[in-house]
């Protein structure tokens, strides 16, 4: 059985979620690297959807479960213990970054367009180890 943090969110609530938007938000290197990153990303965690509107590198929407009018660029798609082992502070071989879960990890993929992004990987980059600091919230 896991026993929940209190104080920390828990992945994938809205609550880890503004947790993420506010610490991306006062990045200084994002702000540098993500001012062109404007995207609309999509990560599925089992049968959750959460769409993350990006505008300039920050977090400008988040839409938990969208409805059918909504679009996105690019999907990432795991179990909710691919995105829990991919946010630990260290994570395990081929959950240290999202090309290398795409290449080896069966249950975890990446959808959409491609080009789309790959043009904001770096960012992208960023954003993921930022919440790697917030983490998944499980004890």
């Amino acid at each position: 059985m896991t026993v929940r943090n209190s104080t920390r969110p828990v992945f994938p609530e809205r609550g880890w979620f503004e947790a993420l938007r506010e610490a991306v938000a006062t990045d200084t290197e994002l702000a540098v690297i993500g001012r062109w990153c404007t995207l609309d990303l999509a990560l599925v965690a089992c049968e959750e959807t959460i769409l993350l509107r990006f505008e300039g590198g920050k977090i400008a929407e988040i839409v938990l479960e969208p409805d059918i009018g909504a679009s996105w660029s690019v999907t990432l798609r795991g179990t909710r213990e691919d995105w829990l082992t991919f946010l630990q502070p260290v994570p395990p071989p081929f959950y240290q970054d999202l090309l290398a879960m795409n290449s080896r990890v069966p249950s975890f993929t990446i959808e959409g367009d491609r080009k789309v992004f790959v043009r904001h990987l770096r960012a992208l980059a960023r954003i993921f180890r930022i919440a790697r600091e917030i983490g998944g919230g499980l004890a």
